[in-house]
């Protein structure tokens, strides 16, 4: 006659599992998934990119990064309502995560939303002032609401921080642009 453990055993026995899961794999496969998602999100296959991302937060759901990097697919789909809900968690699980501020202020600046856009852009500089992304798309939002001045000093501050040949070209034509 076979005898089944007590709930308590039983349930100690799932929670271990699940702990050596996190412990062990499982977090390395999650990443795995990201990887490739962000991949495909370079590649611009937006459904391969989220339908990995999924996967990591499948085996990963307090995954911040996957669920950001996932409502950035999103975003580039134009699908602004699941990017919105994905960034929102993203935040949910890191307060401090500055991209998904940064990525969300983009969504609200694709749906012409630039007060909420800014406010994004506020809290990802002030998380980490050095990222210089956020830097020029809150000058972009600037200069959409008319505050040249501002936009000006964002761009300027984007220059001193950016690596980014491409990017830096672009925010230098903006740069005349907005002083001609």
């Amino acid at each position: 006659m076979s005898r089944r453990p007590s709930p308590t055993v039983f349930l100690l026995c799932v929670l271990s599992f699940a702990l050596l899961c996190v412990a062990t794999g499982c977090s390395e496969r999650a990443k795995e998934y990201d990887k490739q998602g962000r991949d495909y999100l370079d590649a611009e296959e937006y459904d391969r990119a989220i339908e990995a991302f999924t996967k990591a937060i499948e085996i990963r759901p307090d995954y911040a990064d996957a669920y950001n990097n996932r409502g950035n697919a999103y975003r580039r789909k134009g699908d602004y309502d699941q990017a919105t809900a994905d960034l929102n968690k993203a935040i949910e699980l890191d307060p401090a995560h500055y991209k998904a501020y940064k990525n969300r202020g983009k969504v609200y600046a694709a749906l012409d939303d630039y007060g909420r856009a800014l406010d994004d852009y506020n809290q990802a500089i002030q998380i980490r002032p050095s990222y210089a992304d956020p830097y020029y798309d809150r000058a972009m939002a600037h200069k959409n609401l008319g505050n040249r001045e501002a936009a000006i000093a964002d761009l300027e501050r984007f220059m001193e921080l950016s690596t980014d040949p491409e990017m830096r070209e672009r925010a230098e034509q903006k740069l005349q642009e907005l002083k001609d």
